[in-house]
């Protein structure tokens, strides 16, 4: 049985196709991954119940949410949006606010015992695609 030799030049063209593999993968996050311009959904009950800007400038603008009987409070500030810490009464692990800043469009907030949703809902810019030729 005939013992195949690997040599130095093979083990780097293959680290090199394997690299080249996951390329495509790291520039498409990279791409999806740019801050556009959109707005805030929040739901509550699988219900919109406020859109807002996302707000550019690097003053902080604090909005209310209301849901059963409680109040809730996102904070909008260089294009990101966090939720910032209700009590322990009626968030009891706080994971929504231990979430923090999200920035990008496929990030979101949620806190489970009140069915808060907090989403970004971007501005995608037309791309050229393969049926535009």
């Amino acid at each position: 049985m005939k013992i195949l030799e690997v040599k130095i030049l093979d083990l780097i063209i293959i680290g090199a196709l394997l690299i080249l593999s996951f390329l495509p993968l790291g520039i498409f996050m990279v791409v999806k991954g740019d801050k556009k311009s959109g707005d805030i959904i929040i739901n509550i009950d699988n219900k919109i119940v406020k859109k807002v800007p996302l707000n550019q400038s690097s003053e902080s603008i604090t909005y209310q949410i209301d849901f059963n009987n409680n109040t809730g409070y996102i904070e909008v500030k260089d294009g990101k949006v966090r939720m910032l810490e209700m009590s322990k009464e009626i968030c009891p692990n706080s994971i929504c606010s231990d979430t923090g800043w999200i920035d990008k469009i496929y990030q979101s907030i949620v806190c489970l015992p009140n069915n808060i949703i907090v989403t970004i809902e971007g501005v995608e810019e037309e791309a050229i695609d393969a049926q535009s030729f």
